[in-house]
């Protein structure tokens, strides 16, 4: 996983599948990453391009962290879900409260 900060905004860049098998680990590193950066942050983007699979723990991940946010008062957005990871956001009507946008056509 991969973390940035650029006018407030924190920008985490999951580099695998969001899946129960790895998904303790991630929450250890996002909790750590989110201390670290603390009050500075306004907003929080969690760029998932490289997930190809999320299950029922990877979701329950991403919900948490919306969570955290509004705890925060931050902002929250997913950006670049998979065609597949989009249509089960959609589904679980989870896309608006994540930020999801509109597919981008190519």
């Amino acid at each position: 996983m991969k973390s940035s900060i650029a006018d407030s905004i924190l920008r985490i860049e999951f580099e695998s599948d969001l899946l129960s098998t790895n998904i303790a680990a991630l929450r250890t590193e996002l909790l750590a990453i989110l201390e670290q950066h603390g009050a500075s942050v306004r907003g929080l983007v969690a760029d998932i391009a490289q997930a190809e699979k999320i299950d029922s723990q990877g979701l329950n991940l991403l919900v948490a962290l919306l969570r955290e946010t509004e705890r925060r008062k931050i902002t929250f957005r997913v950006e670049k879900p998979n065609p597949d990871i989009r249509r089960m956001l959609t589904l679980l009507n989870l896309s608006e409260r994540f930020g999801v946008g509109p597919a981008q056509v190519s």
